[in-house]
């Protein structure tokens, strides 16, 4: 759906390289092949991308290896988009019947930065009812084997999830009223 809003499908898949590895750095050959494409367009989308100051570059050596800007005005939005088209979020909701009575699910700051603390950092928040646990699991372990990047997910009751409000559990403060994106269900749904 997003390479119908946007004209060029060269400039979404360097999009979606960035966007879903947001920690990491590219030289422009690189890009090429993780793109598939031809290598004067990847550079006119850089430049073009650079101007804008989503990416920044740093010289090293010969090469000049791009890294997207986090601070970049609408970062949040297009990480949203491309994550729900895409990335981890394009699973959980693609297969949102299967994984169960799903009432929330949401990534959080850690996964949208790709910046993990500790281990105790959570990627993923699912609520429901009835989650099918080992589908859940399968579709965690595809995206990790495939994404090279281990993810950090809980699962809870609506229960559990309405006292954790109440109590103003230190865990589930410190990932509700930070920056996520909502997978399914209701961002207000989730502080009330």
């Amino acid at each position: 759906m997003i390479d119908k809003f946007l004209i060029s499908k060269v400039r979404v898949k360097i999009l979606k390289l960035f966007l879903l590895n947001s920690q990491n750095t590219y030289h422009v050959r690189e890009i090429v092949r993780r793109t598939n494409e031809e290598i004067n367009a990847v550079r006119r989308i850089l430049k073009e991308l650079e101007d804008i100051k989503f990416l920044t570059n740093e010289r090293n050596g010969n090469r000049l290896y791009y890294k997207i800007n986090i601070d970049f005005i609408y970062f949040f939005e297009l990480n949203a988009m491309f994550n729900k088209e895409f990335g981890l979020g394009q699973k959980i909701i693609k297969h949102k019947n299967k994984l169960g009575n799903i009432k929330t699910a949401f990534l959080t700051k850690t996964y949208i930065q790709n910046k993990r603390k500790n281990d105790n950092d959570i990627d993923l928040v699912l609520v429901g009812n009835s989650i099918n646990y080992i589908y859940l699991d399968k579709l965690i372990k595809e995206f990790e084997d495939a994404n090279e990047r281990s993810i950090n997910y809980t699962y809870l009751t609506q229960t559990e999830f309405e006292e954790y409000k109440r109590s103003n559990n230190y865990f589930l403060s410190n990932v509700i009223f930070k920056e996520k994106i909502v997978l399914i269900g209701e961002e207000s749904l989730i502080y009330t």
